[in-house]
């Protein structure tokens, strides 16, 4: 497929544009500068290494510090020019004194906030981080379709972990072959994150049973790792025979993820392991049929909880005592940690939000189960993009 093929449509691009210089508009700001990979690709089609500049009035330019006539194929914006020196930004861009500028003030590093505003002059800097996530957390048709793809992919891997896990593979073994197939079948590479000290250095994660360790990254399960530096993601312990494992991957289409989680055993599920995914599932078809327009996720996290406390799986769901994560999902987008969170003070969802839910169940050293699936919410409701059969027996 040619490059062309893969272009953001700069239709999207100038939507976005428009919508972010409205918001700048309503907080009295004279323009945004943006400068994280994600926020670049998002405002311009390509994540090169650069700034985007979006003024509240006026053309936006997009500067690059390399490879310009790269940028200049890819980008969607018509004003591509170099970057020319960093201490002279301001100049370039032709901001005026005393104008409000947006920054990503919660993902650059202090140092270079400071360098910035010492560059800035009578400028002022201001963070506009929040607002940047809110404008990304609402997709067009375009950003569910590329996520529906990603979440596609990823049902078509858990049917090849069927075919490939056996009892006597670590988890490392069997992640490094899905991921490796997933490579070979459409995955984008990359998944990034947004919160602090946060990595994926594998887009899926296989966490045994055994292994089983709660929380110990922004997750409600995870593995050990491999090393105490990163003591997450798969280990090299074996996924062993008639214990549960869960898969838990990340599809990406573009730079759009999604996030589903599955539960396999190597053999048959034993009747307290049936019980306890039915008792998932049930809590999954709440969450699916209560997603909307409108709906507080706050209120609706109050009714999975109870739900949960009347199937009596309160005490392992989502973790156990002080280790237990206070949220059952996550907006997916350019980022795994995109808004909305789903938790006890979510906000009301608004059409084109999407988002991760992951209803898991975690008895130490015993047992893991889980099941998870990206939704994207819609006038009507919301529509579940993953399609993967709900648990595996090998």
């Amino acid at each position: 497929m040619s490059d062309r093929a893969h272009l953001t449509p700069s239709s999207e691009v100038l939507s976005r544009i428009h919508d972010l210089r409205k918001r700048l508009q309503s907080v009295d700001m004279e323009g945004a500068l943006l400068l994280s990979p994600q926020e670049c690709y998002y405002y311009s089609g390509i994540g090169i290494d650069g700034a985007v500049f979006v003024p509240a009035e006026g053309e936006p330019i997009h500067l690059i510090k390399r490879n310009l006539a790269f940028a200049c194929n890819h980008s969607a914006l018509t004003r591509v020019q170099e970057f020319g020196k960093q201490s002279k930004i301001f100049e370039t861009l032709r901001v005026k004194s005393e104008s409000k500028l947006a920054i990503e003030a919660d993902l650059l590093p202090f140092s270079f906030v400071e360098y910035l505003q010492s560059r800035a002059g009578r400028i002022h800097l201001v963070d506009g981080s929040q607002l940047f996530k809110q404008l990304r957390a609402v997709k067009s048709d375009y950003e569910i379709g590329l996520i529906g793809r990603a979440a596609r992919t990823i049902d078509r891997v858990f049917g090849f972990c069927e075919e490939t896990a056996q009892p006597e593979m670590t988890e490392v073994e069997l992640s490094s072959r899905l991921d490796s197939w997933l490579l070979q079948n459409g995955h984008d590479g990359f998944i990034t994150t947004h919160a602090f000290g946060s990595m994926m250095p594998q887009y899926s994660y296989v966490i045994s049973s055994t292994a089983a360790a709660m929380n110990t990254t922004f997750t409600p399960v995870s593995s050990t790792g491999l090393s105490l530096k990163y003591p997450y993601g798969p280990s090299r312990t074996r996924i062993g025979r008639g214990r549960p494992f869960l898969v838990d991957a990340c599809g990406n289409c573009r730079g759009y993820i999604s996030d589903t989680t599955r539960t396999f055993v190597c053999g048959s599920f034993d009747k307290a392991a049936r019980d306890q995914l039915d008792a998932l599932n049930q809590l999954r078809t709440l969450i699916s049929r209560g997603l909307g327009p409108g709906v507080n996720l706050g209120e609706l996290y109050g009714h999975v909880l109870e739900l949960a406390r009347e199937l009596g799986i309160e005490e392992y769901f989502m973790g156990v005592g002080p280790d237990k994560v206070a949220f059952l999902g996550h907006g997916v987008g350019l980022e795994l940690d995109d808004l909305p969170v789903f938790h006890a003070r979510g906000p009301e969802l608004l059409v084109g939000n999407t988002l991760a839910c992951e209803p898991k169940l975690i008895i130490p050293g015993r047992r893991v189960l889980g099941i998870e699936d990206t939704y994207a919410v819609t006038r009507s409701g919301s529509r579940r993009l993953s399609k993967a059969p709900d648990s595996y027996e090998i």
